[in-house]
């Protein structure tokens, strides 16, 4: 019989109105272990890590605690246990300082009962320190950069000090050198106070780097545990998908057009300094660096989200101005952003609301909607690009994390743009989800679309990139053609080595 075992599932089954999520599901995660979760999106993760967290209560099964049998109602039931989850689409108290973010839910009180707001900041520096983050404990969260934000969140879920800690993508956001820092953070508490960890994440080449044991799910059912020394990225592939999945290295277009947009000493403030760089119709032009580079500043002063201080845009050889958002749609520019939650969906609509937004002109005349337009568009595209979705009415929140990103790239070509900016287009999505908008963005380039693909996973930038620009301190350090790119020059120019 196995021993030091933490939290066991025993036969746990979930139903959803004509869905079943979990069915059967039965492993164990034992005491200071890091333990993968894998599977693509609708495999059953998300639910199995809300019936733990007590957000979800199950219909059959049972969940085991160090031996005893626990059943929590509510997420304050997990909470007493010592349970932590950091969730990847929480939303955090924007208006909220760090430290009352970092202890919201805790209100630690001074002797004579008010909050004690120095006990907070003092605690909240020292929290910061770990992930090297420079930010004073005052600070509004609104102020800080969504990889900062997913920081604060995991310092909030250790703050308090759990026996067992649920992190859903925790790097999805994260630069190379701050996923490092959570990794060895991680690595210490297993040491040094046993902390059992479950690790859900899409980056498989990050399960590898951090967990002990991996578990696989696939339609809601248990495929296997493994050690993770026994197998390799293409073993879990196979149990994820049953089935091999393209390494995302596409043939390379040998021919471009002419320039679509050239930028000439794009500067604003000290994120952007002397930008100067274009791109031609038919490619893919990457740009890398780590995380504070400039990266996604870069890509929304092109699309006008934010006001530049001085630069040229040049489109087909003509200079324009992009004040604003609407100047750059009317140029025939597209973004999509990299925050899907907070800017890219809207939760509450449907699919077909959420993808007409942009092209409202096509499905409309003299002002009213066309019933007939806006249903033949929709399911262009959702037929196109295998959008799964029981019903164009479903809301889109109730979509896997690939098929919202489908929409809103649909949304964006529905309006038929000249560039496409794509600010981490695959983050948060699963393996397979990530291969077929791999494929959608080579075939965009290939029939003429100029693509900018802003991306912190340097395999992709390598897989899909005609071009890659490397940003260092809101300045470009460098620049490679495909065939001479690397990781280790790509690092080499991203850190001025």
């Amino acid at each position: 019989m196995e021993k030091n075992i933490f939290i066991e599932f025993e036969n746990i089954t979930k139903f959803f109105p004509g869905v079943k999520a979990l069915s059967e599901v039965s492993f164990f995660i034992r005491k200071g272990e890091i333990h993968a979760l894998v599977g693509e999106n609708g495999a059953g993760k998300s639910t199995l890590i809300n019936i733990c967290s007590g957000v979800l209560l199950p219909n059959d099964g049972h969940i085991l605690l160090e031996g005893s049998q626990v059943k929590f109602n509510a997420p304050k039931d997990a909470e007493r246990h010592k349970i932590s989850t950091v969730f990847q689409e929480i939303p955090v108290c924007s208006n909220m300082s760090v430290s009352q973010n970092i202890f919201l839910g805790a209100d630690p009180k001074s002797r004579f009962g008010f909050l004690d707001n120095t006990f907070m900041n003092k605690e909240t520096i020292r929290l910061l320190s770990i992930f090297h983050i420079k930010r004073k404990p005052t600070e509004l969260m609104k102020n800080l950069s969504l990889a900062e934000q997913s920081m604060i969140q995991i310092l909030r879920a250790v703050n308090n000090e759990p026996d067992f800690l649920i992190l859903d993508e925790p790097t999805s956001s994260l630069s190379i050198e701050q996923k490092d820092i959570l990794f060895d953070f991680l690595k210490k508490l297993r040491n040094e106070r046993k902390l059992t960890v479950l690790y859900v994440s899409h980056r498989l080449e990050e399960i590898f780097e951090i967990a002990d044991r991996i578990t696989v799910l696939k339609d809601g059912l248990y495929i296997n545990t493994v050690n993770t020394p026994d197998v390799n990225i293409d073993n879990i592939i196979n149990m994820m998908v049953g089935r091999d999945i393209d390494k995302y290295f596409y043939e390379k277009s040998k021919h471009f057009g002419e320039n679509i947009l050239e930028v000439t000493n794009l500067s604003r403030g000290k994120v952007l300094q002397n930008i100067s760089f274009s791109i031609r119709k038919g490619e893919i032009l990457g740009v890398a660096g780590l995380q504070g580079a400039g990266r996604t500043e870069l890509g929304r002063a092109i699309f006008g989200a934010d006001k530049i201080d001085s630069g040229i845009f040049t489109i087909y050889d003509k200079k324009v101005q992009i004040k604003n958002v609407s100047n750059a749609i009317n140029h025939g520019i597209a973004m999509i952003s990299e925050n899907r939650r907070d800017q890219g969906i809207i939760p509450f609509m449907t699919v077909s609301d959420n993808l007409i937004m942009v092209a409202l002109k096509k499905v409309s005349k003299f002002g009213y909607f066309i019933n007939n337009r806006i249903r033949n568009l929709v399911k262009t595209y959702v037929n196109n690009f295998s959008i799964k979705v029981s019903s164009p009415l479903q809301k889109i929140a109730n979509l896997s994390g690939g098929n919202q990103q489908k929409v809103i790239i649909s949304r964006w070509l529905a309006n038929e743009p000249k560039l496409l900016i794509c600010d981490e287009p695959t983050r948060g999505i699963d393996v397979g989800s990530k291969s077929e908008i791999h494929s959608l963005i080579v075939n965009l380039a290939k029939n003429g679309m100029a693509v900018l693909l802003i991306s912190s996973e340097l395999p992709e930038l390598l897989s899909i990139c005609d071009r890659i620009i490397i940003m260092r301190n809101g300045r470009i350090t460098g620049e490679l053609e495909h065939k001479d790119a690397t990781e280790e020059k790509i690092m080499y120019m991203a850190t001025a080595l």
